[in-house]
């Protein structure tokens, strides 16, 4: 490539051919990627979980997304796949339970927002597209949930709950 650039020296064909940090940060900025691809999630924290020691050993939850009609108990819920279909595995805290109830009077809760990294499949499916909803339930039937079983184990493969409540990060937005 040197010599068919003509350059005399190898570093002069490096500079050229370098793509810096800046033209790169300024190309994805550019394309808008990070604002279409993150979202937002409410997300309660328990102090008193924490404070106690309670959640150390991992007997007790302390971090709970709110998926509307429940909460997943799942440390890692940025990593999960089944995230906007939750399969209810054993991490799905249903709002409705006793264990749900007491944690909305709970003492302590502190409540925040996480920003979460979507992938294109997952975009299309909370800007409302079924069949992007359909595909990702089905692509997931099989893929185990962080507590182990698939949704298909846990007889959830079509019942799924589909999360909605992510809000676009930008000011103003909502999906």
């Amino acid at each position: 490539m040197q010599q068919w650039l003509g350059h005399k020296h190898a570093a002069s064909t490096r500079h050229y051919a370098a793509i810096l940090q800046r033209t790169l940060a300024a190309a994805y900025k550019k394309a808008d990627y990070f604002a279409r691809n993150v979202r937002t999630i409410e997300v309660l924290i328990d102090r008193e979980s924490i404070l106690s020691g309670a959640a150390a050993d991992g007997g007790q939850p302390w971090k709970y997304y709110d998926l509307g009609d429940g909460y997943c108990t799942y440390d890692f819920f940025a990593k999960c796949p089944h995230r906007l279909a939750c399969a209810r595995c054993p991490f799905y805290l249903p709002k409705q339970s006793h264990a749900g109830q007491l944690l909305a009077v709970k003492e302590g809760i502190e409540q925040m927002l996480e920003q979460l990294e979507l992938t294109d499949d997952e975009r299309q499916a909370l800007e409302g597209d079924r069949d992007a909803v359909a595909t990702l339930a089905a692509r997931l039937a099989d893929t185990p949930t962080p507590g182990g079983p698939t949704p298909k184990e846990l007889g959830t493969g079509v019942a799924f709950i589909p999360l909605t409540t992510l809000r676009d990060s930008l000011p103003g937005g909502s999906s």
